[in-house]
């Protein structure tokens, strides 16, 4: 198994074990935590990469402000059946019943998967790609739960059934939500959402902008089945995959190359 030390490190001995672990989460459902404080560019870069390519991804992505076009390159298909955007506008809550109960809002409603609480305001279609398909989700971090809950049932209903890796989820808000919620808050809502995207056998990123030895990424980690690390290597862009249950570490890898 790898030492996770410093970037010279030379795996030994890991080689099999990090395939193996690949081919385990290709094969299931699984939930990926994206670390390390790199430019924006660096993780949308990746993104693009877990987001898929070919026709038959189902995606949801869930984030602030409008992706770069270079994220979204791969997806050719803007309609609701295949591609949403949420634009989340949470709001604080600290301290309130909100913080205790269960964030994820747990029925199955197919005719509107996003029908709660919060204004959720869709954008008329356009030649915008993205603004076709995108969404605002506006309310309490239990509102935010329920629309991406109802979204992911919403995506399997529709497919009849998603097959492995089929739909593909990112979600980018964890930032936001840690600086206006408390941490225990923060984790029971991605409890919810990496069981909800494994249920589906879908394969899921979250980002959160912090080092890997951060006390965020100590507390949040445990939940997700990779915890995956960027850096700036000089001017190129590398990561590196830590598997939980495999206890093993991949070697720093371009980001243009999926470990």
């Amino acid at each position: 198994m790898r030492r996770r030390g410093g970037a010279d490190e030379v795996g030994v001995g890991t080689t099999v074990g990090v395939a193996t672990a690949l081919d385990e989460l290709k094969s299931r459902g699984s939930a990926l935590l994206i670390v390390g404080t790199v430019p924006e560019s660096v993780y949308v870069q990746l993104s693009a990469r877990l987001l898929g390519d070919g026709p038959d991804r189902r995606r949801l992505i869930v984030e602030r402000r409008r992706s770069p076009e270079r994220r979204l390159e791969s997806v050719d298909r803007w309609t609701p059946e295949w591609t949403r955007v949420f634009r989340c506008q949470i709001t604080a809550r600290r301290s309130t019943a909100a913080d205790h109960t269960d964030v994820s809002g747990g029925s199955r409603r197919t005719d509107r998967a996003l029908e709660t609480n919060s204004t959720t305001t869709p954008s008329l279609p356009d030649d915008e790609g993205s603004e076709s398909v995108a969404e605002t989700v506006e309310g309490s971090v239990a509102d935010l739960g329920t629309a991406v809950g109802d979204a992911i049932v919403w995506f399997d209903d529709v497919a009849g059934g998603l097959d492995p890796a089929e739909l593909r989820v990112a979600f980018d808000c964890v930032g936001p939500l840690l600086s206006e919620h408390p941490r225990q808050t923060v984790f029971r809502f991605l409890h919810l959402l990496t069981h909800q995207i494994r249920a589906v056998n879908g394969t899921g990123h979250v980002r959160l902008s912090r080092p890997l030895d951060s006390d965020p990424v100590r507390v949040l980690g445990p939940l997700f089945d990779a915890v995956v690390e960027l850096r700036l290597d000089g001017t190129e862009a590398v990561h590196r995959w830590h598997f939980r249950d495999a206890a093993v570490s991949s070697e720093w890898l371009p980001v243009d190359r999926i470990a």
